[in-house]
């Protein structure tokens, strides 16, 4: 199938207009609606009605989004990947939360370079569904995630025992600070702290929760490996008494691959988790 009506479709359903999409994707809407017929004949169902409101998914259309989005994505994967590098054998495909990038995925990044140089590294930062979704594609290889999906094929492989704790600022330690670590967090810290479901502030990343409570004072929940720098340092203290939570790193991976390359790699990850070094996740730019 032509990329381009999968890409036609997706941007009617971000945009509900035929109209709206011609305009972004500079074609005429005689192109857009030929693409949009073309689509249809070759699935043989109507992914949209139309009419004065613009275009509404049928249930056809619906079910069909998640294949367009594969589409695309696979695509543009392969557009990103092909060719290799010159003298490059192959590709190790990686990714990992936001709040692993730094410092897990970045020592495992440079570790691949220096212990697996003859393939080139492609590192990804995303939400942890999308990196689930882009694994199930064959777009990663493996991704470093806080709450892993139990899907077929995928192997699960705990990589850190990690907590949740409760700390607080040395020079003023209110407002208490929410910070969202997920749905199962969440369910646990109202149940333990109903008093706290309501904060005055809040955020859903962590390391941007824990530079505002250094500035600014305040408590709340962060992961042990990262908070402990700082409170050696007596610019936090834990919380006494306050209840703690399980937060523990999950390495996820397509069982079945015999890669050598890739074994390697996960037994060099699995060395780094092990090892000692500053998670305080400050970035410190030599320029």
């Amino acid at each position: 199938m032509d990329i381009d009506l999968a890409r036609t479709f997706i941007d009617i359903v971000r945009t509900g207009s035929f109209i709206a999409t011609a305009e972004r994707l500079h074609v005429t809407q005689t192109t857009v609606t030929a693409r949009i017929q073309n689509l249809e004949m070759q699935l043989g169902c109507q992914v949209f009605v139309r009419n004065r409101a613009g275009a509404k998914l049928t249930d056809h259309g619906r079910r069909f989004m998640r294949y367009a989005s594969q589409l695309v994505q696979t695509w543009d994967a392969a557009r990103r990947d092909l060719p290799l590098p010159d003298g490059f054998g192959d590709l190790i495909k990686i990714g990992a939360e936001v709040g692993l990038s730094n410092p897990l995925m970045l020592k495992w990044a440079m570790q691949l370079r220096q212990e697996i140089s003859s393939h080139a590294i492609r590192v990804e930062v995303a939400e942890g569904l999308a990196l689930q979704e882009k694994l199930e594609l064959g777009l990663l290889h493996a991704a470093l995630v806080f709450r892993p999906e139990y899907l077929p094929g995928i192997q699960v492989e705990q990589i850190l025992e990690e907590k949740l704790i409760q700390v607080a600022s040395i020079s003023n330690p209110e407002p208490y600070v929410y910070i969202d670590w997920g749905p199962d967090f969440r369910k646990q810290h109202n149940v333990a702290l109903p008093e706290k479901a309501k904060a005055i502030i809040s955020f859903n990343l962590g390391p941007l929760a824990l530079q505002y409570i250094l500035q600014c004072g305040g408590s709340g929940y962060f992961r042990t490996r990262v908070v402990q720098k700082y409170l050696e340092q007596g610019l936090l203290r834990p919380v006494q008494y306050a209840p703690e939570f399980s937060y523990p790193v999950y390495l996820i991976y397509p069982r079945g691959n015999e890669s050598v390359a890739l074994q390697k790699a996960f037994d060099i990850l699995r060395r780094l988790a092990n090892e000692q070094y500053d998670w305080s996740q400050r970035w410190d730019p030599l320029i």
